[in-house]
C-alpha cells in the first residue's frame, strides 16, 4: 500500500494472450515529426506486435490521422474550437500540462470502451492523469522521455544568479512530483541507463525501471543498406539540424549553429549551408532564415528528402534529457554526426568512430571541417555509425525492449537493482 492508499500492481502475474495498450500523450503522436511524438508512435508500433493499441492525445489533432497499421487507432481528448472547461487539479507546477475535465471524461470513456490491460502515460507533464487512472487499469506505466527535474536544473547552467536560483527551485518542485509519480505507477520507462540513475531516490515504493531506448524513427521508410553520400550539387557541406524548433534547448542549438558554428565552417568551406527543420519554430528561429546560408523547413511532411540530401548533422545541445532521436535518424541514413557530449549521452556511441564529440562551438566547427576535408574518415564514420544504429536501435531491438517493459518476459529480472537486457543495450 503506497501513500495514495492504492496497492500498485508491481508483482503482477504474466498476462495471457494479447496485450491491449493505451498510450496517452499531450501532443498528437501521429503523424510523428519530432522527439516526443516519434517516441510515442514508435512505442505504439512496437506494442502493436502484442495486441491492439490506441494512441490518445490531450490536444486535438491538426488533421486526419490514418495509420497504416490496422492494430493502432488514434483519438484526441479535446476538440478544436470547443468551449474551455475547468481543469483537473486546483494547482499545478509549470512542468505540468493543463488537462480539462472534459478531456478526463473522454479518457475515462475510452478506457471503459477499449478496456486496456496497460496504459502508458507520456511524462511527468501528465501527472494529473495518474490518480484518476490508477484504479481503472491493471498496469500503469510512466514513460519518462526526460527526467524533467534534471533537465530543469540544466537549464540554469550559464545563466545569471537569479535565473540559476529559479531553475534550481523549479527542479526541486519537479523532483517532488516525480517522486509522487513513482509511487503511483507499476513501471517506469526511461531512455537510457544514465536517465535511470537520475531518477529520484529514496522512495519506499521500489518500482521496476525499464530502459526503452529511443529507436530509429520511420525505420520502414529508410533504405536498410547504407545510402550513397549526397551529391554536392547544392553546395558542400549541407548541414542539417532536425528538431522541435520551439523547444528551448533546440532553439539555442539552432542559434549557435547559425551565428557561431556554420560561419566558422564557411571560412574554410564557403559553400556550406545550414538547413533547420522542425515544427513550431520560435520567432528567433524564423529570423535565422534571413541569413543567406540558412534555410528553414517548417513542419516537413517527410524528413527523408532532407536527410538524403545532407552531408553532415551537427547537434550542439547544451541542455536536454533522454536520448537524441535526431542523431539515430541521421546515422541510419548514413549522415555523419558531430555533437556535444550531452547530445550523444545515453547512446553508447564510440567517440571518434561512430560520432565526433566536442563540448564547444569552436571544436564542433573544426571537427566538421576536418571530416568534410577527409573523404576516407567520412566514409568510415558513415559506415560504422550506420551499422551501430541498425544493430542497437533498430525495430527489433526496440520491440524486444517494449516487450520486456510491458512485463511480457517472465524471467527478465527487471528491477532497479537488476536491469533487464534491454537496459544494457
Amino acid at each position: 500500500m503506497n501513500s495514495t492508499g492504492v496497492q500498485p500492481d508491481v508483482a503482477m502475474p504474466a498476462f495471457d494472450g494479447e496485450r491491449r495498450v493505451l498510450v496517452v500523450s499531450h501532443d498528437p503522436a501521429f503523424p510523428p515529426i519530432s522527439g516526443a511524438d516519434l517516441r510515442n508512435h514508435r512505442n505504439a508500433v512496437a506494442a502493436a506486435g502484442f495486441g491492439p493499441v490506441r494512441l490518445v492525445s490531450v490536444l486535438p489533432r491538426a488533421g486526419p490521422a490514418d495509420l497504416p497499421d490496422p492494430m493502432i487507432r488514434t483519438e484526441a481528448l479535446s476538440i478544436e474550437g470547443e468551449a474551455r472547461t475547468a481543469s483537473i487539479g486546483w494547482w499545478r507546477i509549470r512542468a505540468e500540462h493543463r488537462i480539462s475535465r472534459s478531456a478526463l471524461a473522454r479518457l475515462k470513456a475510452i478506457v471503459g470502451d477499449f478496456k486496456p490491460d496497460t496504459v502508458v502515460i507520456e511524462g511527468i507533464g501528465l501527472f494529473k492523469l495518474l490518480r484518476p487512472l490508477r484504479p481503472l487499469v491493471r498496469q500503469l506505466i510512466l514513460d519518462m522521455h526526460n527526467v524533467e527535474s534534471d533537465l530543469a536544473h540544466q537549464m540554469g547552467h550559464g545563466q545569471p544568479k537569479k535565473s540559476r536560483l529559479a531553475a534550481f527551485r523549479a527542479s526541486i518542485g519537479i523532483w517532488r512530483l516525480e517522486r509522487k509519480a513513482l509511487a503511483l505507477v507499476d513501471r517506469v520507462w526511461v531512455c537510457s541507463g544514465e536517465d535511470r540513475e537520475k531518477l529520484p531516490k529514496g522512495s519506499r515504493h521500489q518500482v521496476p525501471i525499464d530502459v526503452i531506448p529511443n529507436g530509429i524513427p520511420n525505420a520502414a521508410d529508410i533504405p536498410r543498406l547504407l545510402p550513397a553520400e549526397a551529391a554536392a550539387d547544392d553546395g558542400f557541406p549541407v548541414i542539417l539540424f532536425i528538431g522541435h524548433l520551439g523547444y528551448p534547448p533546440n532553439v539555442d542549438a539552432a542559434q549557435r549553429l547559425a551565428h557561431a558554428i556554420v560561419p566558422r565552417i564557411r571560412r574554410a568551406l564557403p559553400g556550406a549551408r545550414l538547413v533547420l527543420a522542425g515544427r513550431d519554430p520560435k520567432a528567433g528561429v524564423r529570423a535565422l532564415a534571413e541569413l543567406p546560408y540558412v534555410e528553414l523547413v517548417e513542419s516537413p511532411d517527410s524528413v527523408a528528402p532532407l536527410l538524403s540530401g545532407a552531408h553532415l548533422s551537427i547537434v550542439p545541445l547544451s541542455a536536454g534529457g533522454g536520448t537524441r532521436i535526431k542523431i539515430l535518424e541521421a546515422m541510419a541514413w548514413g549522415v555523419p554526426v558531430v555533437a556535444t557530449p550531452l547530445a550523444a549521452e545515453g547512446l553508447g556511441l564510440v567517440e571518434g568512430d561512430e560520432v565526433l564529440l566536442s563540448p564547444n562551438d569552436e571544436g564542433l566547427a573544426d571537427m566538421a571541417i576536418g571530416l568534410c576535408l577527409d573523404a576516407e574518415s567520412r566514409a568510415r564514420q558513415r559506415m560504422h555509425a550506420h551499422q551501430a544504429a541498425w544493430a542497437r536501435f533498430g525495430p527489433q531491438a526496440v520491440r524486444d525492449a517494449v516487450r520486456a517493459g510491458l512485463g511480457l518476459d517472465k524471467d527478465t529480472g527487471n528491477t532497479p537493482s537488476s536491469p533487464s537486457a534491454a537496459s544494457r543495450q
